[in-house]
């Protein structure tokens, strides 16, 4: 095989995310089914609504999960069926997140319940792609290194494989009822790191190929 260097090349891109993602819920205590999905489904539908009226576009806006279970006290006695709704939002105007947030778990009343909140970018090939360049960069400098260092001129780019790894998101988690939150609900964004890893071959130029 053609006479070479193998080189490892680490890129890291941060930015900023732009979008923040809610997980929201509605729970109730109802004294049968019915009345527990029903009033769990009202609750949702008002915070539904108040995100909808701040620009929200449907899009952003997805259901989820649906509980009903009947809840026992402490001897074993029914007191009655807890149903538990769930919805995502995603948020584009950050500025005005913290404020809308406070507004939506207020219009869900008792029964809202924010159940987490975490960050994310609309384009995140851009910052991928900001890592893999710099991962190639980085990959290429120690190609020409080693071969100065070797007296050896470098050739063509032989092979290339890619290990990428996200890096740490920096989330913001809130669990739990929040009651009616009447001021806006910090919101730091942080930044979100990609690290992308890739590993090169390189030949060196005018080298033969050998089968020893």
């Amino acid at each position: 095989m053609p006479r070479g260097i193998t080189v490892l090349g680490t890129g890291t891109a941060a930015a900023t995310p732009d979008v923040l993602r809610l997980e929201l819920g509605a729970e109730v205590l109802g004294q049968n089914p019915q009345q527990a999905l029903a009033a769990a489904s009202r609750a949702l539908d008002l915070m539904r609504a108040e995100l909808a009226g701040a620009g929200v576009a449907g899009s952003d806006l997805t259901s989820g999960s649906i509980s009903l279970w009947p809840r026992h006290e402490e001897h074993g006695k029914l007191a009655g069926y807890a149903a538990d709704l769930r919805m995502s939002a995603r948020l584009r105007e950050l500025t005005e997140a913290g404020t809308l947030i406070s507004r939506v778990v207020a219009a869900g009343g008792e029964p809202a319940r924010l159940h987490g909140l975490s960050f994310e970018h609309s384009e995140p090939a851009g910052l991928v792609a900001a890592a893999r360049a710099a991962a190639w960069r980085d990959a290429e400098a120690s190609a020409r290194q080693y071969a100065e260092l070797s007296g050896q001129p470098l050739g063509d780019v032989l092979g290339i494989a890619e290990s990428p790894g996200a890096g740490p998101i920096r989330p913001v988690l809130l669990r739990g009822g929040m009651g009616a939150a009447a001021e806006a609900v910090p919101i730091e964004p942080g930044e979100t790191e990609v690290t992308v890893r890739v590993e090169v071959r390189y030949a060196f130029a005018g080298a033969r190929d050998s089968d020893s």
